[in-house]
C-alpha cells in the first residue's frame, strides 16, 4: 500500500543525495540512539521521583522543570534524525511494522509528556 510512496520518495533528489553519502545514515542512527537514551533517562528520573525513589531532595515541579526540556529536545532530535533516515531509506522504513509502531508510540509519548508538563506546571505545589 505504501510501497509506491516509498518508491517515489526514494527517487527524489534529496533522497538520492542522502543515499550517496555513506556517512549520513550511520551518523543519524547514532544520534537517534543517543536521543532515545536522553528521553528514556529523563523520563525514568521523573518517574522514579514520582514513585518516591531517588532525587528525594527535589520536588516534582523542580525536577520536571529541569528534565522536561531534555525530553523535548530529545524528542525533537528523534524526529529530525528519523526524518533523515526515512528520506534516505524510505522503502526500508515504510514496509516495516516496527516503523509504524514507533510512529504511534512517538505520538503517544509526546501527548503524555505534554499532558504531564501542563498538569505539573499548573498544579506544581499539589504535585510536590
Amino acid at each position: 500500500m505504501l510501497r509506491p510512496l516509498a518508491d517515489w520518495i526514494a527517487a527524489t533528489p534529496l533522497s538520492l543525495v542522502l543515499q550517496k553519502q555513506l556517512w549520513v545514515v550511520p551518523t543519524s542512527q547514532s544520534i537517534h540512539i543517543i536521543s532515545v537514551g536522553v528521553v528514556f533517562a529523563s523520563t525514568i528520573m521523573i518517574n522514579l521521583r514520582l514513585l518516591g525513589v531517588g532525587a528525594s531532595g527535589r520536588t516534582i515541579s523542580h525536577l520536571s522543570r529541569h528534565l522536561l526540556p531534555w525530553v523535548w529536545r530529545g524528542l525533537a532530535l528523534l524526529v529530525v534524525t528519523g526524518t533523515i533516515q526515512t528520506i534516505a531509506e524510505p522503502v526500508r522504513q515504510f514496509v516495516t511494522p516496527a516503523f509504524w509502531a514507533k510512529m504511534t508510540l512517538l505520538v503517544v509519548v509526546a501527548t503524555m509528556t505534554l499532558a504531564f508538563a501542563v498538569t505539573v506546571r499548573s498544579n506544581g505545589p499539589r504535585w510536590d
